[in-house]
């Protein structure tokens, strides 16, 4: 039972416990966990009125690592209680497209002209523009990357994070970062966004969290709704939400100077054309 979130809980209730994790011991009790599961730390402290330091020190304070630790296990927890029945033949299929569906909707309701134009005069004016993302987001990131060289746009995308930063810390203000994050929550990403803030970078951040720790250093933030849970990480859903802000990303862009990028574009089927059988 003490190893249990339930058990873990209970027994720091047990304990002499400080008014601020009273306070968010008031919140879970109430709060529907399926919709904490799907909450940032930013939004979590701010729902119940504590820093961020304050949730991650309740977390510890439980035996966990940290937040996202926590969310996980919160998430197991409920795995038992609302297992629902496997579908038989192919129903599943419906529901994967449902999804998508759905997943494309809200992220057709975030967007705004506004923000599109932005993020348009934040690339053209770029000297330069890096690709940033980390495990899964990766895909994303190396997809923005291909997509803006074949429209003649220096881009860069370095999968390690070591030669990622080594990167980011020899551009300026004349540069910009594109940087993809699920959560906004992954460490190495916001490390990554600090140090590109530090040298004067333009930074957009693509995300299912406005308010996430990543999206403190964005000057532009094109967000989802969160479609994934803890115990999913990776879902397909939340790729294809990338992927879609990739797709309106690149064919704006070439909306906004079609002579000029099909004229890249073109250079570069000749140039592949040989490669070809």
């Amino acid at each position: 039972m003490k190893d249990t979130l339930a058990g873990r809980i209970e027994s720091l209730k047990a304990g002499k416990i400080t008014k601020s994790q009273r306070k968010i011991l008031e919140y879970f009790e109430t709060a529907d966990h399926k919709h904490i599961i799907y909450m940032s730390i930013t939004q979590l402290a701010e729902e119940v009125g504590v820093a961020e330091a304050t949730v991650l020190r309740f977390c510890r304070s439980l035996g966990f690592n940290g937040y996202q630790e926590f969310r996980l296990n919160l998430a197991q927890s409920m795995i038992g209680g609302t297992m629902q029945e496997e579908e038989s033949g192919i129903e599943y299929v419906g529901n994967i497209i449902a999804d998508y569906q759905k997943a494309l909707d809200l992220c057709r309701k975030r967007l705004t002209e506004a923000k599109l134009q932005q993020a348009f005069d934040y690339i053209l004016s770029a000297r330069t523009v890096c690709c940033c993302g980390v495990g899964h987001s990766y895909l994303a990131a190396l997809e923005l990357h291909n997509r803006l060289m074949k429209m003649g746009i220096l881009t860069y995308c370095e999968q390690d994070i070591h030669f990622q930063n080594i990167l980011i810390s020899s551009r300026n203000e004349s540069d910009l970062m594109i940087v993809f994050s699920v959560s906004g929550g992954t460490k190495d990403v916001i490390e990554a966004a600090q140090l590109a803030r530090s040298c004067g970078m333009k930074i957009i951040v693509i995300t299912c969290y406005e308010r996430s720790p990543l999206t403190r250093f964005s000057d532009l933030v094109l967000s989802s709704v969160p479609m994934e849970s803890p115990v999913q990480p990776g879902a397909m859903t939340s790729k294809l939400m990338q992927l879609f802000f990739v797709d309106v990303l690149c064919t704006g862009l070439h909306m906004c100077d079609k002579d000029r990028f099909d004229e890249f574009i073109a250079k570069g089927n000749v140039a592949t054309a040989r490669k070809l059988v």
